[in-house]
């Protein structure tokens, strides 16, 4: 995944949440992905951010402070590039600042920022839970590419799952993918 891609994954996004960030143009690594062997599905749990998803190859893990109006916040990103598709999962928690908003006016504000920053417009939208923690799954486009996403907030965590592929060429492990995030025991760190 080129750097510009990654620093648009970064982006910062509402005045009360941090966003989904990514960016589209994935067209050069097509042939990469293609000859690429099967992938080999597996499980992997990260304690410290109180999550497990099934990824087809070990993700790439990083921290990034993003600034936003509500103050600075460290995303955790936890991301697998197919070439032209993309994984992610990231992970940011708020702290006070989330203390006594409105759970749902902070998925509205981290869907808007997603789609401002992605550069995309809104395709389908629903309310979905995580057990008993609120969330959103909405699906966008822009010029090129497809972004499906859920995102839940779970007390002062937004947890942000999203698969983004070409227009054109859905994936077709996306709703395996997004349907494998569970929420786990947290550690501290």
């Amino acid at each position: 995944m080129s750097n510009r891609v990654l620093r648009n994954i970064f982006r910062a996004a509402s005045v009360v949440t941090v966003a989904l960030w990514v960016a589209a143009g994935w067209g050069a690594a097509t042939a990469r992905a293609q000859a690429a062997p099967a992938p080999s599905w597996q499980t992997y749990s990260y304690p410290s951010d109180g999550f497990s998803a099934l990824f087809p190859t070990s993700p790439t893990v990083s921290r990034k402070n993003v600034d936003t109006a509500a103050g600075p916040f460290e995303l955790r990103s936890y991301v697998v590039d197919l070439g032209t598709t993309a994984l992610f999962v990231g992970v940011c928690d708020y702290g006070q600042a989330a203390a006594g908003r409105d759970i749902d006016t902070m998925l509205q504000g981290a869907k808007g920022g997603a789609l401002e920053n992605s550069k995309s417009h809104l395709v389908r939208e629903a309310k979905i839970t995580l057990g008993i923690y609120r969330g959103l799954e909405f699906e966008s486009e822009s010029d090129t590419s497809h972004f499906y996403a859920r995102i839940y907030m779970v007390g002062t965590t937004l947890y942000q799952d999203l698969v983004v592929y070409p227009i054109a060429t859905p994936y077709p492990d996306t709703v395996r993918f997004l349907d494998s995030f569970q929420l786990i025991a947290r550690t501290q760190n």
